[in-house]
């Protein structure tokens, strides 16, 4: 019950402060596509070189009778570089909470949290002023029911409103 409610108000915090930032600021949406995990992005320009995107994940696999479902909430905050004139590069940090669910298939369950800590790294090839094709690398620091540290690669694609 706690982690629902943990998990709500933080939903509530990131919608919230992406529809007031949104106000003064560009605006879009985007998928990050992942070996495990697909993510739903919503960038915002700042400013020319102030970067926030929250984004919500999700990975369903089965096999042999066992589920294992993780989601992942967060939010990423990065400098923009555009060394040319359709290309932008970013870096900053990110942070993360994954829930997983595991579901043996013979009647066992178990659940774990973890709290993700990161260094990003991204680039996006603008094709216009409307859509964006890139890449973006980060390292992780989990913190919750274990200590991991883990790497992501991830294609994206974004639309700029």
């Amino acid at each position: 019950m706690i982690k629902k409610a943990l998990i709500s108000t933080i939903v509530c915090g990131l919608l919230a402060g992406s529809a007031a930032a949104a106000e003064q600021a560009q605006l879009g949406v985007g998928v990050g596509l992942s070996a495990s995990t697909t993510t739903v992005r919503v960038p915002i320009d700042i400013e020319n070189n102030l970067r926030i995107e929250p984004e919500f994940g999700l990975n369903y696999q089965s096999a042999d009778n066992n589920d294992f479902t993780k989601l992942s909430i967060g939010a990423g905050v990065y400098v923009m570089k555009q060394p040319a004139p359709k290309i932008n590069l970013y870096f900053g940090g990110k942070a993360l909470i994954d829930y997983d669910s595991y579901d043996y298939g013979n009647g066992a369950d178990d659940s774990t949290t973890q709290f993700n800590l990161g260094g990003v790294f991204g680039f996006e090839y603008l094709f216009d002023r409307h859509f964006s094709a890139g890449g973006e690398a980060g390292a992780y620091l989990g913190l919750g029911d274990a200590t991991t540290l883990s790497t992501v690669s991830l294609a994206l694609l974004r639309y700029y409103f």
